[in-house]
């Protein structure tokens, strides 16, 4: 098996050959540069280094540039930067910019050997996984996130900006089903962290004390049940991307934690005293508002300011227009081949059905219909008597007279509960507390009908 390539720069010629010297005795290929543009030119002819060491403070070229050329020319190589402690925080900057970590002088041998391997594993030339890579990113193309419209557009040039910052922390929001995990998944496969693990979890899944263990793990002991040392997936997806789902749900203990890890990327597991630092991407999603929950005090303001620095909006099907027709025809064209199907599209009746539609489970709910469309229909054009359509929601503002509530008949239990819920905190414009008095029903059980409804948009109104 061949020697691992190592690329050791730095201005000061002893210090470099130190390095070096270690890491050759340690069974690595090394080359020691003084001159960093020596070292671009070594790359440029053709020589590749699996790992590169560079002094964050050279004349010629410091860190932070040489982390810039690297980005431009599309150098897919970790990089290791050696700093001086007056300088911590611009190393910190530069793995925002790309760099895999950072080495404090003087530096720790052990330290430098641990964080080597673990860039090499997260890099290392596999061709089998190299494959595999390569067709996930193919099946996350940013071309794949379909329509015209302007939001649309704007998310996809948003996405091909990301590129360029590996490390900014991106809030994803929309309705359900409007496709918040195709985007992160997406974000993840073109951008400098393809080559690591794509971890979604989704906070409102977990109860806290679960969730906070899947994400920073535990030592041996740390509970009841703990009876071996587990990773969090922070450590798991260490040079990869965790997107952390239906975030507005996590309790605010539990978000105060995330914050103090988003802040220094560093945490400890359940139990343990070790500092484990990670260069693990996050991508947040929402459907609610959050701005609202940070006024009521249910969500964290700096952890709000924190996970806000790149806001991607997903439009929900019913403003899409036409675009509705570009996604349904690709849907087509994928249960095609799935289902051995050779369907066309779609008449000009089934078009108008489909545009007409409100999509309250928007992307999600237009798969499914087709899906099933595609499953029984034996026609080459589907119909609209092939599109199993719900009627569309009845309105929420409702009749009311002499305290009586009415709906109209043929609609669901959830459209009523929605309705009435709303209706009643129109009505008696009371406190939620007071609200979920009056509904017979916990002040919990009622925060989550609420999110479960989306009602932020419908009680902003009231």
């Amino acid at each position: 098996m061949a020697k691992a390539c190592v690329f050791v720069v730095d201005d000061e010629p002893k210090l470099g050959e130190l390095f070096a010297s270690v890491l050759r005795r340690d069974g690595y290929e090394v080359r020691a540069f003084v001159h960093p543009q020596v070292m671009l030119e070594a790359i440029e002819a053709g020589e590749q280094p699996d790992v590169v060491l560079a002094d964050l403070m050279m004349p010629e070229i410091n860190g932070i540039e040489l982390l810039e050329v690297f980005r431009k020319r599309r150098l897919n190589v970790p990089v290791i930067i050696m700093t001086a402690h007056s300088s911590i925080q611009t190393a910190v900057e530069a793995m925002r910019l790309g760099a895999f970590h950072y080495l404090q002088k003087p530096i720790n041998l052990e330290e430098m050997r641990m964080l080597l391997k673990k860039a090499l594993n997260l890099y290392e030339r596999d061709p089998v996984r190299e494959q595999q890579r390569l067709a996930e990113q193919q099946a996350y193309p940013i071309s794949g996130i379909l329509g015209e419209s302007e939001a649309i557009r704007q998310v996809r040039q948003t996405i091909e900006m990301l590129r360029d910052v590996p490390n900014t922390i991106v809030l994803i929001r929309g309705e359900t089903g409007t496709g918040k995990n195709l985007v992160a998944r997406t974000i993840h496969h073109n951008s400098t962290y393809n080559a690591g693990r794509f971890v979604e979890i989704n906070c409102a899944a977990l109860p806290d004390n679960l969730l906070e263990a899947e994400l920073f793990g535990y030592e041996k002991g740390a509970f009841t049940d703990a009876r071996a040392s587990k990773p969090g997936l922070l450590e798991v997806a260490d040079g990869g991307t965790v997107f952390l789902d239906e975030i507005d749900s996590m309790s605010l203990a539990l978000q105060a934690k995330l914050l103090s890890f988003l802040e220094s990327r560093t945490f400890r597991r359940l139990g343990g005293i070790e500092d484990i630092r990670v260069t693990t991407r996050i991508l947040c999603a929402t459907n609610v508002n959050l701005e609202q929950l940070v006024a009521e005090r249910r969500f964290r303001q700096d952890l709000f300011y924190r996970i806000n620095v790149v806001n991607l909006y997903l439009p929900p099907l019913r403003e899409m227009g036409r675009d509705i027709l570009l996604i349904a025809q690709a849907f087509v064209r994928q249960f095609n081949e799935e289902l051995g199907r050779s369907v066309k599209g779609f008449t000009p009746e089934a078009e108008q059905k489909l545009l007409k539609h409100s999509w309250p489970g928007n992307v999600r709910e237009l798969r499914n219909v087709l899906e099933r469309a595609m499953i029984f229909t034996k026609k080459t054009w589907i119909d609209a008597d092939d599109l199993p359509l719900q009627p569309a929601s009845v309105p929420l503002a409702l009749p009311v007279s002499n305290g009586i509530f009415y709906f109209p008949s043929g609609s669901t239990l959830e459209e009523l509960e929605k309705a009435y819920i709303l209706h009643t905190l129109k009505h008696y414009k009371a406190s939620y507390a007071e609200v979920a008095q009056i509904l017979g029903i916990s002040k919990k059980t009622l925060w989550e009908k609420r999110k479960r409804y989306n009602l932020d948009k419908e009680i902003a109104h009231l």
